[in-house]
């Protein structure tokens, strides 16, 4: 049995899984929602770069079940330092940001109105926040937020599936955001989920593992409305207040169906 498999209990899920060759790989699961059901545990991860895997590192996502690796960088970032596959593994290529016209995320001067709907953006003073506005409104991000969850709906029921970026905190914490909305989990706990990636970077052995006490103590001391905060609190209020909600952005900007969004939450709830 590997170090890593030792480390992992499938009878004891944790948030973070120690892996050798990367950071920040976490389970989303385990979070309450606002009708006090739970997000399910081992379904549904978010990491940073897999290029770096080594065979314990694959051995043990192979362990973990999950078939469908979701890579969010651009097409140069996944050229230049592809996935470490795994047995069984699915990977799908999901750019978040346009491959074009980049400079319209970066200053898109559209975001005070919708196309459909009589809401209103927010508007941000953050210029982080500003950009991660821009993501949420851009079509080619709602399409491969769709993707994302497209394949989250199509995932067999024995599976799980892992999505990242390169550090898995922008385009990743973006799409983590958007999942958790979508299962109804609150805001801060939201934003405490984003905001774990600069503790679980901040500690002085990348490797280190975390047992659940340990990450939990770096929550509690989190400060949810200043600062990193902003930038993802920017991404939830342009949903909740320019579409009106999860749901109307779900239909709207994602095209998914009121169906598809019941069958989510049906398929990753307790």
């Amino acid at each position: 049995m590997t170090n890593n498999q030792q480390n992992h209990s499938h009878t004891t899920p944790q948030r973070v899984i120690p892996l050798t060759g990367t950071v920040n790989f976490r389970d989303l699961g385990g979070y309450q929602t606002t009708s006090g059901q739970t997000v399910a545990w081992q379904k549904i991860y978010r990491a940073a770069s897999l290029g770096g895997l080594t065979s314990d590192d694959c051995v043990l996502l192979s362990d973990l079940n999950i078939d469908w690796d979701i890579d969010l960088r651009a097409p140069s970032e996944q050229s230049a330092y592809p996935d470490q596959a795994w047995p069984n593994v699915q990977v799908v290529l999901n750019p978040v940001y346009p491959t074009t016209n980049f400079d319209r995320i970066i200053n898109y001067h559209g975001i005070q109105r919708l196309l459909k709907g009589s809401h209103r953006q927010p508007k941000l003073t953050d210029p982080v926040a500003q950009i991660y506005q821009n993501v949420i409104l851009n079509p080619h991000s709602q399409a491969a937020f769709a993707k994302t969850f497209t394949v989250l709906l199509g995932q067999a029921t024995d599976a799980a599936t892992v999505f990242h970026c390169a550090a898995g905190k922008d385009r990743t914490g973006m799409t983590a955001a958007l999942i958790l909305m979508a299962l109804g989990v609150p805001t801060d706990t939201i934003i405490q989920d984003y905001l774990l990636t600069n503790d679980l970077y901040d500690f002085p052995d990348g490797q280190t593992a975390l047992n659940n006490d340990a990450v939990q103590a770096a929550v509690a001391k989190m400060n949810t409305k200043t600062g990193e905060a902003l930038y993802i609190q920017g991404a939830l209020q342009t949903v909740a207040i320019g579409y009106g909600g999860i749901a109307n952005y779900w239909q709207e900007a994602l095209h998914l169906s009121p169906t598809d969004l019941d069958t989510f939450r049906q398929k990753f709830l307790n």
